[in-house]
C-alpha cells in the first residue's frame, strides 16, 4: 500500500450509493431490478450488465469508469473519455 492510499478512501458501490442519498429500494425501482440485485452488486456477488451499469451510473451521477472502479474492476488501461458534444 502506498502513502496515497492511506488518505484516499476506497471507492465502493456502497459509498457511491450513500453519497447519492438514494436507498437500495429507490435505485432498484429506478433501474427495474430488485433490492436483492442491488445488494448482490454491492457485495460483489454479481456485476451489472452494461445497460444496468449505465443506468446505475446515471442514477448515482458518476461516470461509468468510476462505477466500474467501485465494482473492483481494473480500469487502469481504459482511457478517459475526451469526446465533446457537437452541435
Amino acid at each position: 500500500m502506498n502513502a496515497n492510499n492511506l488518505n484516499t478512501p476506497e471507492i465502493t458501490l456502497e459509498r457511491l450509493i450513500e453519497a447519492s442519498g438514494k436507498t437500495q429500494r429507490e435505485l432498484g425501482a429506478a433501474l427495474g431490478v430488485t433490492e436483492l440485485t442491488i445488494r448482490n452488486w454491492m457485495k460483489g456477488r454479481k456485476i451489472p450488465r452494461l445497460d444496468n451499469a449505465a443506468a446505475l451510473a446515471a442514477e448515482l451521477n458518476v461516470s461509468l469508469k468510476t462505477l466500474t472502479q467501485s465494482l473492483q474492476i481494473d480500469v487502469s488501461r481504459v482511457p478517459n473519455d475526451l469526446l465533446t458534444e457537437k452541435n
